[in-house]
């Protein structure tokens, strides 16, 4: 092994340790690949480029079962795992897929880097829906956690029943059933994104190349078709799975546009002159949807109608 090769071992083993640090922490939980996509470049065969990815995964996979161990002999343990390691691992292989598809167009990538999360989410849902006895097993231990975590924020003042508490818990978890498709799409496409970004922050070109990101025409089928029919089972009072499933397809559709209306806004940006890159402008939107209450409403809407605005009102003549 050479000098060369060394430090790129050393790289590596660096950029997986940081990566995997960042993965035990709450927020860090949702962006520790971007490390990784961002050292894939450096590696000439992609191939190779997976060996990191592979290494955080064995890493995560071992410490996660070191801690279940004492639940993994009970079917709720091994699921509470499960749910545990969904995240990590939809973005995991995310990355992975990312890493490997590098001679691929951006929209392809990212489509099939999200592919396992859609698909593992609507699996998700399905079966945490079946009312199985594991699962509402699983189901009183969360809802005791809730309650726990709801008492230590209210305090003592005691303004929710212990039957208020319950529906709050219920919606709470009907609404994460029904956005959890489109949430693993903007988790993968921040990640995808800022990587990009870093690599490119020196690259004025790519900034411009975001400018001219659309999505293809057929895919305004998919957002009228699944908002359709959500609107048909609202109306007809279909169960829980149905629908939960027909926003899933209708709010990651809404994603690919709201992908498209960052371009159009950063192409208003370039064209006034204004010093904003696009990893700045991506952050600050990303901030805003999830820690600005009121202005992330405009963010979360506004994108996607501007993207599917432009089927019809060409935002971007220039490009």
């Amino acid at each position: 092994m050479n000098q060369s090769e060394k430090q790129l071992m050393g790289k590596v083993a660096m950029v997986a340790g940081v990566s995997f640090v960042l993965s035990r922490f709450m927020l860090g939980n949702f962006l520790f690949t971007i490390p990784l996509m961002v050292l894939a470049p450096k590696f000439s065969d992609r191939r190779h480029a997976l060996i990191p990815v592979a290494a955080v995964a064995l890493l995560t996979l071992i410490v996660s079962l070191f801690q279940a161990r004492g639940a993994l002999s009970e079917s709720a343990g091994r699921l509470l795992l499960c749910i545990g390691l969904f995240i990590p691992l939809v973005l995991l292989v995310a990355s992975a897929v990312w890493i490997y598809l590098d001679d691929q167009r951006t929209f392809v990538r990212y489509l099939a880097s999200c592919a396992f999360g859609m698909i593992a989410s609507i699996g998700l849902v399905i079966w945490l829906s079946s009312g199985s006895e594991t699962v509402l097993e699983v189901d009183s231990i969360m809802l005791e956690s809730f309650g726990a975590l709801f008492g230590q924020l209210d305090g003592r003042s005691g303004t929710l029943s212990m039957r208020d508490l319950e529906r709050v818990y219920r919606l709470s978890v009907m609404v994460s059933g029904s956005v959890l498709v489109p949430f693993c799409m903007g988790l993968v496409g921040f990640a995808s994104f800022m990587a990009m970004s870093y690599l490119g922050r020196s690259d004025d070109g790519f900034s411009k190349r975001v400018t001219s990101w659309f999505v293809p025409y057929d895919t305004l089928w998919v957002f009228l078709g699944s908002w359709t029919v959500v609107l048909f089972l609202m109306v007809f009072k279909a169960p829980y799975v149905g629908r939960a499933l027909a926003l899933n397809v209708a709010l990651g559709s809404c994603v690919l546009y709201a992908v498209q209306g960052m371009a159009i806004i950063m192409h208003f940006v370039r064209r006034k002159g204004l010093p904003i890159s696009g990893g700045r402008l991506m952050m600050s939107l990303f901030l805003i949807a999830f820690l600005v209450p009121g202005l992330n409403i405009l963010v979360v809407f506004l994108l996607p109608l501007l993207g599917v605005l432009e089927t019809w009102i060409v935002f971007r003549k220039d490009v």
